[in-house]
Formats: structure tokens, sequence, C-alpha cells
């Protein structure tokens, strides 16, 4: 199984704690988000990694030159990068083998193997795509930048999906598992005109095609702006969690 690591935005909101640099870069005790997001994979087996990068093509790649021997880690070039994030995740088509099923996450999420693995594990069966949920709703760090999930628990099918939602019981922590089918949704969107991840994973719920992942009590937070940077590295959950990841 391979990771798709979205790393192509310009990351205006936290460009005054990161110096211009990848948000994936962002460095919370001690360690940047890129070295975190790696160690899950090692834990998890997952060898091939896919990096999108865009606005900034280099700062990633030039970081992890010689680091991370055990992965095979490959760097692809969006130069869309101003366009939907779903773009992004088209771009790694021709390194996904048809039939193969792949991960996707977010560049500034930081989270811990334990997330990963609940992900990584879970069954597509009848979905072409699953997301990791967190129904502790109440504990986000920032609720009004969510994206919120309606749920239905006892099979755990997504029915809606928008950061706008009223009612809902879940937010979503920016980790898929994914078909290969889920590039046909992406392309149609495109030549439509529109192509963000949100967009592709409503029009599998309006096919009763995207499942849910309860994340349970994982840990995980979108570093998006210097107000969720602070709490970050001032939590005491965080500091435990990355000092018992043994990173070196």
């Amino acid at each position: 199984m391979k990771l798709v690591i979205i790393a192509a935005g310009q990351g205006s909101r936290l460009k005054s704690e990161t110096n211009n640099n990848p948000k994936a870069l962002t460095v919370v005790n001690g360690y940047p988000i890129i070295d975190i997001l790696l160690n899950n994979c090692i834990i998890n087996h997952i060898n091939d990694i896919i990096i999108i990068t865009g606005y900034d093509k280099s700062s990633i790649r030039n970081y992890l030159d010689d680091k991370w021997s055990s992965l095979k880690i490959e760097f692809i070039y969006n130069c869309d990068w101003k366009l939907e994030n779903g773009i992004s995740v088209l771009k790694a088509k021709s390194s996904i083998d048809p039939g193969e099923e792949f991960m996707i996450s977010m560049s500034d999420h930081l989270y811990f193997p334990d997330l990963m693995k609940k992900i990584k594990e879970s069954s597509l069966s009848n979905k072409v795509a699953n997301v990791g949920l967190d129904f502790k709703v109440n504990d986000i760090f920032d609720l009004d930048d969510g994206m919120k999930v309606k749920v239905r628990v006892e099979d755990m099918l997504v029915e809606a999906m928008s950061k706008t939602l009223s009612v809902y019981n879940a937010i979503d922590v920016g980790v898929f598992k994914c078909s290969y089918e889920f590039f046909s949704f992406l392309e149609r969107l495109n030549n439509r005109g529109s192509c963000s991840l949100s967009t592709g994973c409503n029009e599998l719920i309006d096919q009763k095609l995207l499942g849910g992942v309860d994340i349970q009590k994982s840990f995980w937070l979108d570093i998006d702006t210097p107000e969720a940077l602070h709490f970050s590295q001032n939590s005491k959950i965080v500091t435990d969690l990355i000092h018992n990841l043994n990173l070196s």
C-alpha cells in the first residue's frame, strides 16, 4: 500500500510561524511533521510514499535527502497547486497500480501510528473510500474550521460532509483509504471544473460509497494556524506521544 501526502499548498495561514516553509516542515516538539508522518508509515509497514509538492517544490525534498532510507519516497510536482486539492491526488494516479488500494494524508495533520493503523486496516468492501472520523466533537481544537460529517453509526456510512453542516456527529481527520476507482471520480469532477477532495467525497456520498472509520481515542490535530501550532507545542499529550515514538 502507498501513502499520498498532499503538500502542495502555500500554507499562508501559518506563514508567520514557518518562515514561508511548507507546513510539513513545521516543527512540533523538536520534530518536523513530515518526520512524524513517515515514522507512522514505518511502524505500519507502508514503504512507498508519494509526496505531492507545489508552491515550494524543493524544500521538503531537500530536507528528506539522505533521510528515511528504508522508505521509497517519490516526489511529484503539481504545477496547478493553486487549484483545488483533488488535483494533487490526481497527480499520483500514474504511480498507483490499477486495482491498488492507497492512502491519502494531509501534510499538516499531526497524528500517530495508532490512527493510521485503524484506517489502513479498515475494509472498503462495497465502498470506494473510507475517511477517518473523530466522534469526540467537543474536544476538537478548532471546531469552526473542521470538516463536519454526518455518519450513520450502525454501518459507518457517511451521509453528509461540509464545513457548514448544522447537524453532524463527527469530524473528518484528513486521512483516507481509497480504492483506485476514486481517481475516476476526481477525473470527472476535474472535467467539470471542480476537483476538491470534499467535492469528491460528496460525489461518493451521493452514491453511498463513502465509509467512515472511528479513530476512537487516537489523537490528531490540524496544524493550520498559529494557534493550533502553539497548542501542539504546549500540549502534554503531544509531548508524550512524540517522546514515545523514540524518533532519532
